[in-house]
């Protein structure tokens, strides 16, 4: 009998750590997930060619802001994007769910536009909220080519937006090499 008074305690004892450490590993996961990447959640993705004619792709989780700052978008996604800068050069883009500081996130939009269900035009927007030029570079899938090329884009002037726009079939696009200009 005297075991079992010995043992009683030793598995409250357990039972409370155990209920301590699980209460701090929750709270602890809590935080981290306010600090990871807005990431895109899986799609198919569908971009109209002609009437009979589709490309599709099952899209997975990925984020859309790469290590190097690169953002990729695909036809139909939309993203806000958090940029830190010092002394005019780009340190860091987050992407982000909503605008919580309009002075410093970008408005990035790539659409496709048709015309019953054939394809018209491809037009990417940005939206530049600082009180500088914006450049950047970007480099695009094409679906007759099947693969990455160039192309120029022009400076996003202070507090306006950019418009880009092309007539090829574009599956996705990147955006890089992000810079300010004083002049």
């Amino acid at each position: 009998m005297h075991s079992v008074i010995f043992i009683k305690p030793k598995i409250a004892f357990m039972k409370t750590y155990l209920l301590l450490l699980l209460a701090l590993c929750s709270l602890g996961h809590v935080y981290a997930q306010d600090t990871t990447l807005l990431k895109r959640t899986p799609y198919k993705l569908i971009v109209a060619v002609d009437k009979k004619n589709f490309y599709e792709e099952d899209l997975k989780t990925a984020a859309y802001v790469l290590p190097d700052n690169t953002i990729q978008l695909y036809p139909g996604e939309k993203l806000y994007a958090e940029v830190e800068m010092a002394d005019g050069v780009v340190k860091s883009i987050t992407s982000v769910k909503e605008i919580k500081d309009p002075s410093k996130t970008l408005t990035i939009s790539f659409t496709q536009t048709t015309d019953g269900k054939v394809h018209q035009m491809m037009m990417l927007k940005i939206e530049n909220p600082f009180a500088v030029t914006l450049v950047y570079k970007a480099r695009m899938f094409l679906f007759k080519q099947k693969k990455w090329v160039g192309t120029d884009v022009y400076p996003v002037m202070p507090h306006l937006a950019g418009i880009e726009t092309w007539q090829d079939i574009i599956i996705s696009i990147a955006l890089s090499d992000w810079k300010f200009e004083t002049k």
